[in-house]
């Protein structure tokens, strides 16, 4: 008898489990049909830019949290499993910024899932940093540049466009007005950076390379394309001589890496230093404050300015 209630006790059990799976799995699927497009994006810039096209039809995950620098950033199974396989739509730079985004992307379209490789669609420039083969390594920093920022967005709004046809006007309403802010960026930076007494910059790492050549500036990296690479002493001595040449006066440092090289060369060649951020990522401070996009960029303005002897 015993055995009896103890099997038929295990038979209701297994059989309200199902039950209520089968329920949740109902009230997961029916809000879906109705809910916003899930995004996630492999870093903030393009987590923010994918807001601002997608606005309230969308829901976007930056994937790497505040304060954590993205170059060497990667996503336990976990973080995969909770959001980028269960997304619509998955934002990734490209160019061996993100590897580990790369190494999905076939995964993620044999899933159904959307995928942007952005640096597949702009032309990139060569880096500062060399393959074992000799060739140079194409620089990843494509966002710091606001005209390319303008064709990212245009990207991520054809293929919202193309998911959510429904909402095709919001979709291009609200890239229309962001890239006419961008517009309005990229125009503050030709005029602020017009009348400069200087045209070179040190900055912490090699990530400039866009804004350099869209605004005629010249940057001499402390690091190469990833802030945690050392310099050599020959490169820290070659940085100092270079300082000296061009009578730079300030050294740029980053909001997510340690300062410790910059104020070391700032240091030795009397140097001051400022904040030449890259925007990979926010730092909780940063993200509590409201700073975006747009709002940095127009601080890195305002340093460019100060370094440059900008009138």
């Amino acid at each position: 008898m015993k055995k009896f209630i103890f099997l038929l006790t295990g038979i209701l059990l297994v059989a309200a489990a199902v039950v209520i799976a089968t329920h949740i799995k109902k009230q997961n699927k029916l809000p879906a049909e109705k809910s916003n497009i899930q995004i996630v994006a492999s870093f903030y810039p393009l987590a923010e830019f994918a807001r601002q096209v997608g606005g309230d039809n969308v829901d976007v995950i930056d994937i790497v949290p505040a304060g954590l620098e993205p170059h060497d950033f990667e996503p336990t199974p976990q973080d995969l499993a909770a959001a980028v396989y269960s997304s619509g739509l998955f934002i990734f730079n490209g160019s061996g910024f993100d590897p580990w985004a790369e190494k999905i992307q076939l995964e993620l379209a044999e899933k159904n899932i959307a995928v942007i490789n952005m640096s597949a669609h702009i032309a990139l420039i060569p880096g500062e940093e060399y393959e074992e083969e000799g060739r140079p390594r194409l620089d990843p920093h494509i966002w710091l540049d606001p005209v390319l920022v303008q064709k990212e967005v245009s990207i991520i709004r054809d293929t919202l466009k193309n998911i959510d046809p429904k909402n095709a006007a919001s979709y291009d309403e609200n890239a229309e007005k962001y890239n006419a802010r961008l517009s309005s960026l990229g125009q503050m930076y030709q005029d602020g950076l017009a009348s400069c007494a200087i045209r070179d910059v040190i900055a912490s790492h090699a990530a400039f390379g866009y804004l350099a050549r869209r605004y005629n500036i010249r940057v001499l990296s402390i690091a190469g394309l990833s802030p945690e690479e050392e310099p050599s002493p020959k490169k820290i001595a070659e940085i100092a001589n270079f300082a000296r040449e061009k009578n730079i006066t300030h050294i740029f440092f980053e909001t997510l890496v340690s300062p410790k090289l910059a104020e070391t060369i700032a240091k030795e060649i009397g140097a001051q230093i400022l904040v030449f951020n890259p925007i990979e990522g926010l730092t909780e401070a940063e993200r509590a404050s409201g700073k975006n996009y747009i709002s940095l960029m127009e601080e890195n303005l305002k340093n460019l300015r100060t370094a440059l002897l900008c009138q």
